[in-house]
Order: C-alpha cells, then sequence, then structure tokens
C-alpha cells in the first residue's frame, strides 16, 4: 500500500520519535530509581507516599520502552490498528506521566512539615536495637556534616542525648569512640571544634525539594514531547484507514 510522499515523511518521523521514546523510557527508569534509591536511604523520615512518583516513573518508563518498540513496528509495517494502538497507548502513559510528575511537585511543598516531625521523632527512637533508625541517622550526620535535626541541642532531649550527657559520635568533626559524649557541657569554643553544630534538617530539606524538581521536571517535560509522538501517530492513522477505504 502507497503512501504519499507527506504520509511517507510522516511514517518515517513517527518511527525516529519512537527510537527517541524507547530512550526516554530508558532515561525516567534510570533516573526513577536512582531517586528511589535516595529516598529509601532516607525512608525513616519520609512519609511513605514519598515513594510513589519515583515507583510510577519507573513503571511508566517501562511501558514507554515497550510501547516505543510497538509504535516503530506499528509505523514500519503501515498497521492502522497498530499506530491506533500505539496512540491510544501513548496518550495513557501521558495520562500516569503528567500525574506522577505533578505528584513530585506536590510533595515537594509538602515536605518541610513531614520530614521536620519525623527526623524529631526518630530521634526519641535512635539506640541499637532500631537498626534502620540508628543506621540512618549515622549516615546523615557523617555525610552531611551536621548534627540533630535544628542543631545539635536536639539530642539533649532525647533518652540517647540524656544517656550520654551529649551526641552520637557521627557529629563529631574526628570520630573517635565515645567523641560525642558529655558534649552538653563543654564551652561553646570546644564544642564548635569537635563537632558539627548545625541540623539535618535543612540539607535533607535542599537534597529532597532538589530530587522532586528533576523527577517532576523530567516526567513533564518527557509528557509534552509524547504528544508530538501521538499528533504524528494520528495523522499516520487517518492516511493509512484512507488507503484501506480507496483499495
Amino acid at each position: 500500500m502507497a503512501l504519499d510522499t507527506g504520509m511517507k515523511c510522516i511514517k518515517y518521523l513517527l518511527f525516529m520519535f519512537n527510537m527517541v521514546f524507547v530512550i526516554c523510557g530508558m532515561a525516567l527508569i534510570i533516573v526513577g530509581a536512582v531517586i528511589e534509591a535516595f529516598y529509601r536511604s532516607y525512608l525513616d523520615f519520609l512519609s511513605p507516599d514519598y515513594m510513589s512518583a519515583p515507583s510510577i516513573l519507573i513503571t511508566v518508563g517501562c511501558l514507554i520502552f515497550v510501547v516505543g518498540f510497538f509504535g516503530c513496528c506499528g509505523a514500519i509495517k503501515e498497521s492502522h490498528c497498530m499506530v491506533v494502538t500505539f496512540a491510544v497507548l501513548l496518550c495513557m502513559i501521558f495520562t500516569v506521566q503528567l500525574a506522577g510528575g505533578i505528584t513530585s511537585y506536590v510533595f515537594r511543598t509538602d515536605v518541610e512539615g513531614f520530614l521536620n516531625t519525623n527526623m524529631k521523632k526518630t530521634m526519641m527512637q535512635f539506640n541499637m536495637t532500631n537498626k534502620g533508625i540508628y543506621r540512618t541517622w549515622r549516615v546523615i550526620q557523617h555525610d552531611h556534616k551536621c548534627c540533630g535535626t535544628d542543631n545539635y541541642r536536639d539530642w539533649e532531649a532525647t533518652i540517647y542525648g540524656d544517656m550520654v550527657n551529649g551526641v552520637p559520635d557521627d557529629c563529631c568533626k574526628e570520630i573517635t569512640i565515645d567523641c560525642g559524649h558529655n558534649i552538653f557541657d563543654a564551652n561553646p569554643e570546644e564544642v564548635e571544634q569537635k563537632i558539627y553544630i548545625d541540623g539535618c534538617f535543612e540539607s535533607l530539606r535542599y537534597n529532597l525539594v532538589d530530587k522532586a524538581l528533576v523527577l517532576g521536571g523530567v516526567a513533564i517535560g518527557i509528557a509534552f514531547v509524547e504528544l508530538i509522538g501521538v499528533a504524528f501517530a494520528c495523522c499516520l492513522a487517518k492516511s493509512l484507514k484512507h488507503q484501506y477505504q480507496t483499495v
């Protein structure tokens, strides 16, 4: 079945766009997986709903990867049914992906409230029996060079802080055994020399908001590119239908 020159251009443009979609699908999978891994590192501080956005985008990335190949086949075979199915699937993916991107932006605005609350709540549960919380706090204080939620004095109101009259060793600038103990009795100059005095909240909040912006931006950006693919698919499907009717 011969297509006119204009529709042949649309056919090959659709094929090329589908190759781009396959790459976009891989990009979504990679970005979603990296950010989900980052979120999981601080799962004790986050709302469970916060994990939904990267999970949605990983799923959508897998679907785009498959649907992209399906669209390539439909364009090359000049199959009206396959091209229409591709357009419908792409519209569905667009809707889900847009929702995932918007969800990421919405959670970005909510992060400050629940993050501060959860960080202070988990400080009260900090001990070696709560391995998840214990590990999370040790990692964040060491990696972000911070101590406590708002500042190192937050540990004073915790069971652990009361027990050692100080802070976890991960707050220390040079970590040695029990280096954070009895820090509350030290003078301000000594405290500042020995430990990080700024809290971890601002650093972690900035990182979470930054990741949410990346996630939302990638999702919404690729979603609008997909609309071009839908337009090409609809044009090609219309032409193929006309060709079938004139045969």
